[in-house]
């Protein structure tokens, strides 16, 4: 009895398996047969889909999820009918998205750009499902009835009629896709206990790898701005300090806001600072009572009027407010904004000195100066530590790195990361409400005041932190790997991008090892710094955290790099048009490889306070003088050709 119920398990067990394989191989032959047969329908009516660099690249990734090596002979079929098809340069981009073949990006992709280019593929997938059929009932009947699945990809495509549900299975925006490659997370890659005890509470604070990796970044970016001077490092020959740059984007409901508790974690230090201008304002009014009522004869100079300091210094300044602001910081401050279109647009107001140049060179701490004749001004930094986290939308990251800012150097400071979209959904606003979330900052910031304070002590004597000979080697060995294989596919541009990379990798390493070691001792009581210590050595575990977060960011990086970098000359930089640099500033912000309507683009106008009259005009300048846009109807816009990957 027992070795009949063996046997009977035995040939379920085998159906099950037979049922398996048989429904997969219907499923390839269906999709193959599908993807084929719309294949051939657009190379017959000569209907280009690759237009654009996204939808190009949009395209690998939907045929190399669908169909693998297999896809490449229809990723050639269709990117020939485009005027700028290179079979070699054809062949290198399909490559780079097989590996990547997994992405949020699937073949549903393919079918939703073929429905959009007039193909009825319903009707493709009703002219393939009796073939199907025919097909599943052979293989039912040698494998005991095997299920065939209903529907097939192109019709479940066909059924997609809104945006919400476009969303869901095809995000509009390239940017967003990428955002959901595997690999795009790191907090999940990493044991909660290696981290700083500091960092489990803010992993603690988020439920969803996407959210810690946020929290994470916003954290560390602020701490690295507040680390004194007095904790050092040499990298390539120079002294270096922690403050980090960064990027974070996503579009509506992927809960950026969260970031603003970051915030709390500089209270203290905020508090500190109020209480010192204060006295300072009391000792000024004082000294200044005491010099009016002095005999003009005896008087002296003027006592002068404090400087009002916070660790924050608003995007919204000029140049000059900046300097001033590092200046009465003594060298160091944050920007941190929501909106990144608050510091596109002082970057565009060249009248306001130049913004841009003071952040590269912030960023490398190089010496920074100005002088103002008429307010008899002269400001001095020698080095300066700033520290920048910006979030926005995806809409908001064109302007900022528009041409002049991505060529000079500026674009690649930043570490990026994209927050993916989510389903769309109302989420319970009430869920987890019984602590907000800023009072964990709070917490925690009472913690950080404590290593913010021991810094400052050292002042006279700094601490060098170091890497051991071992950690040294493989850091240079991880960032030869990451060099060499993202200039093969990337060439000459990315590699400014890798080199800061592993800068800010390093200053990472710094952030993490300074936190453990204000965890470590906090719990035994004993002084953060022994007095005569003089070195910092990098833990391990930090170092390979670090590790990881950056093998995350550079796939985030290159993306950006991919979709914003520009290979031809700027058509604004020689024009004797009236209102060029306006219209390039318009130009800048409109959407990049996708088509748009007259109506977004007077919208993006008067957000650069550009009136609609005067939006509309710029248009037909685009289209007619710089050559830049292309109308296919009237009403329609797409940026041309190459000089639409900025």
């Amino acid at each position: 009895a027992n070795l009949d119920t063996k046997n009977s398990e035995t040939q379920t067990s085998q159906t099950s398996v037979g049922n398996t394989q048989s429904e997969r191989l219907i499923q390839v032959d269906q999709a193959f047969s599908e993807i084929a047969e719309t294949v051939k329908v657009l190379v017959e009516r000569n209907i280009d889909i690759t237009i654009g660099y996204e939808n190009w690249l949009t395209l690998g990734f939907a045929l190399a999820d669908g169909l693998g090596e297999s896809g490449r002979s229809f990723y050639h079929d269709l990117s020939r009918m485009n005027a700028e098809y290179d079979n070699a340069e054809c062949d290198k981009q399909y490559t780079a998205c097989l590996r990547g073949k997994k992405s949020g990006t699937t073949i549903k992709s393919f079918f939703y750009m073929a429905k959009e280019a007039g193909i009825d593929i319903g009707q493709i997938a009703k002219e393939h499902r009796s073939f199907n059929n025919c097909v599943a009932k052979e293989v039912d009947t040698c494998a005991n009835n095997a299920t065939v699945p209903t529907g097939t990809l192109s019709e479940k495509v066909g059924k997609i009629e809104d945006s919400k549900d476009l969303d869901k299975d095809v995000p509009s925006d390239i940017l967003a896709q990428l955002a959901q490659l595997p690999g795009m997370t790191f907090t999940e890659k990493i044991n909660r206990e290696d981290w700083p005890a500091f960092c489990q509470q803010i992993l603690d604070s988020q439920d969803d790898p996407v959210g810690r990796d946020k929290m994470i970044l916003g954290s560390l970016n602020l701490i690295s701005g507040i680390l004194p001077k007095s904790l050092y490092s040499i990298y390539d020959r120079r002294r270096i300090y922690a403050p980090l740059y960064n990027i974070i984007y996503g579009g509506f409901a992927t809960k950026k806001g969260d970031l603003e508790a970051c915030r709390k974690l500089l209270e203290p230090v905020k508090r500190q600072m109020r209480q010192q201008y204060e006295k300072e304002v009391a000792d000024y009014e004082l000294a200044l009572a005491n010099w009016e009522n002095a005999p003009k004869a005896s008087r002296g100079k003027m006592p002068e009027k404090p400087t009002p300091r916070s660790p924050f210094i608003p995007a919204n300044s000029s140049a000059s407010a900046v300097y001033r602001a590092l200046a009465a910081n003594e060298g160091w401050g944050e920007i941190f904004d929501t909106e990144a279109d608050t510091l596109t647009n002082m970057l565009s107001k060249k009248e306001y000195g130049d913004f841009s140049d003071l952040l590269r060179k912030a960023h490398h701490h190089e010496e920074c100066s100005m002088a103002r004749v008429g307010e008899q001004l002269f400001i001095e930094i020698t080095e300066p530590r700033l520290s920048v986290l910006l979030t926005c939308t995806e809409s908001q990251l064109p302007p900022l790195l528009a041409f002049d800012n991505f060529v000079n150097g500026l674009a690649s400071r930043f570490l990026f990361y994209a927050l993916p979209n989510g389903i769309v959904e109302f989420r319970n606003v009430f869920e987890g409400s019984d602590r907000p979330i800023e009072d964990t900052y709070k917490e925690l910031g009472e913690q950080l005041f404590v290593l913010y304070q021991a810094l400052q002590e050292r002042v006279a004597h700094p601490i060098q932190f170091v890497l051991s000979k071992a950690q040294q080697a493989e850091f240079m060995k991880a960032f030869k790997k990451m060099l060499k294989e993202h200039y093969e596919l990337f060439g000459d541009g990315i590699q400014g991008f890798i080199f800061r990379l592993a800068l800010e990798c390093y200053r990472i390493t710094m952030v993490l090892t300074a936190l453990r070691r204000l965890s470590e001792r906090l719990e035994t009581g004993e002084c953060l710094f022994d007095e005569d210590e003089q070195a910092l050595c990098c833990d391990d575990r930090d170092f390979h955290i670090a590790l990881t977060i950056i093998e995350c960011l550079v796939k985030h990086t290159v993306r950006i790099y991919e979709v914003f970098s520009q290979k031809q000359e700027n058509p604004f930089q020689k024009s004797d048009k009236k209102n060029a640099e306006q219209i390039k500033k318009l130009y800048m912000a409109l959407p990049n490889e996708q088509v748009f309507k007259t109506a977004e683009a007077v919208e993006i106008a008067q957000r650069l306070q550009i009136p609609e009259r005067t939006a509309k005009r710029y248009l037909k300048q685009l289209v007619k003088d710089y050559k830049v846009l292309d109308q296919p109807r009237q009403g329609i816009y797409l940026k041309k050709g190459k000089e639409a990957q900025a």
